[in-house]
């Protein structure tokens, strides 16, 4: 069997159910991509750990091990949030292998915590050093009037992030984010010049383009305004 186990935001956030799974698993595989999965305590577990690459997951060689003992796949956040991971079930299911998936927070969860809607919420994307960002992505959601998520890569940095928003020509206020629904969370909202003046240290980092603002979202965000954090 396949065990694909969501290990949400922080230490903590992973169910009982999850840890079970990692006990009767052979072998444990962890992988990341946006976000920075946190060292497991158990020593028994912890053991059993290898560390794989996107690539690992999107060839299926984890299934390789899942055809003949328990397997696990450890993933930050929310297991099915990638479509890579998606793919992955399917595939199992392809080959008879049995799957189980375990839920656990995500970025999705808590987005709501600066304010914006996640009924509002349109196609997530990823500003990445390794490859092209996709601003066709950014642009159709504002469009349809949604609003875009914008995880960024490990390898880059909010302020870096920023400068590919501008790049993008998106003008008018963002929500940048650290560590959102984690310990040591920021969230500071406005334009992307006054932001580029904050320091933002900690991972994981995301930025938040918002479309056209309901008023209630607009009055909860100006609790983060970067102008009340200078």
């Amino acid at each position: 069997m396949l065990h694909i186990v969501g290990m949400g935001l922080e230490k903590g956030d992973m169910t009982e159910k999850g840890r079970e799974a990692l006990k009767k698993s052979r072998k444990i595989f962890v992988e990341s991509y946006t976000s920075f999965p946190y060292e497991l305590e158990d020593p028994e577990v912890r053991t059993k750990i290898k560390k794989v690459n996107r690539s690992f997951v999107e060839e299926g060689r984890v299934l390789e091990s899942a055809e003949n003992s328990d397997v696990a796949l450890l993933v930050p956040g929310d297991p099915l949030f990638a479509t890579t991971h998606i793919a992955l079930v399917a595939e199992a299911r392809s080959r008879n292998i049995k799957v189980e998936v375990i839920h656990a927070p995500s970025i999705i969860n808590v987005i709501s915590r600066t304010g914006i809607s996640p009924y509002k919420l349109g196609r997530v994307i990823t500003i990445s050093k390794a490859f092209e960002s996709d601003s066709q992505k950014l642009q159709k959601n504002r469009e349809q009037g949604l609003h875009t998520l914008c995880l960024l890569d490990p390898a880059v940095s909010i302020q870096d992030g920023i400068k590919v928003l501008q790049e993008f020509g998106v003008k008018g206020k963002v929500v940048a984010c650290e560590r959102l629904g984690m310990k040591g969370e920021k969230i500071a909202y406005g334009s992307l010049s006054d932001l580029l003046k904050l320091e933002f240290q900690n991972k994981p980092q995301c930025i938040i383009v918002p479309a056209k603002l309901h008023f209630f979202e607009e009055e909860f965000l100006e609790n983060f305004s970067c102008k009340k954090q200078d």
